[in-house]
């Protein structure tokens, strides 16, 4: 959920970039509503293409520029439906919903992943999101069992390590892969600032998963 409460910029001229990690076809999420993402330095003939943070080992191979976030997803990415239906298929849940279906790509013939898709890139603006996390101070949200800080208004938010490219409040970075709300340690750029937090309760429901409790934020990027 990355709904707008407040007049936005809709950066409508973006793709999220192609990929070879999931060639599955099955509607598999490739990147949430709500993620932070930049511009990729290396694109083919110099396009717009989008891509979502990952985690601290794989920082190294991205350039100064794509250290410094562009904007948050406006949609839900999700992989197409090939490999049980027909390319270009939809099932009837996605029919007015936003979600981008990301087409399969093909190398000799065979499925390897999905092209890039336009994807809508935000601005600015205030929004509600329920694409975040906390300081963990027990257990992963994997596991079902984090035990999470609260969210608190002004705090400022960067991007959390190896969590789909969600916003964070924690005060410290990450120098490994772990998933306990750290923010990736080379992206130091604060993204947004909290106008509505969250409880400790409803953060920790949120990172599990078990019931979704937006925030409001304040884009600064």
């Amino acid at each position: 959920m990355f709904i707008p409460r407040h007049p936005v910029v809709e950066n409508q001229f973006c793709s999220y970039t192609s990929q070879t990690g999931d060639a599955t076809g099955v509607g598999g999420v490739l990147c949430y509503a709500g993620a932070v993402l930049y511009l990729q330095s290396d694109s083919t003939n110099q396009e717009a293409i989008v891509e979502k943070y990952d985690k601290h080992s794989t920082l190294g191979t991205l350039s100064a520029s794509e250290l410094l976030p562009f904007g948050f997803a406006m949609q839900k990415v999700k992989s197409g439906y090939h490999q049980v239906h027909p390319a270009g298929f939809t099932m009837p849940g996605d029919l007015g919903s936003s979600d981008v279906i990301a087409q399969p790509s093909y190398s000799s013939g065979a499925i390897n992943g999905t092209k890039e898709a336009p994807l809508g890139v935000a601005h600015f603006g205030i929004w509600d999101t329920v694409h975040y996390l906390t300081n963990i101070t027990s257990g992963t949200p994997a596991g079902g069992d984090a035990v999470c800080e609260a969210m608190l208004p002004g705090n400022g938010l960067q991007v959390a390590n190896n969590h789909n490219s969600a916003v964070t409040n924690a005060g410290s970075a990450s120098g490994d892969d772990v998933v306990d709300g750290d923010y990736l340690n080379t992206v130091t750029t604060v993204v947004a600032r909290c106008l509505k937090g969250a409880s400790a309760a409803k953060a920790t429901a949120n990172a599990n998963n078990t019931t979704l409790y937006p925030i409001r934020i304040k884009l600064l990027i």
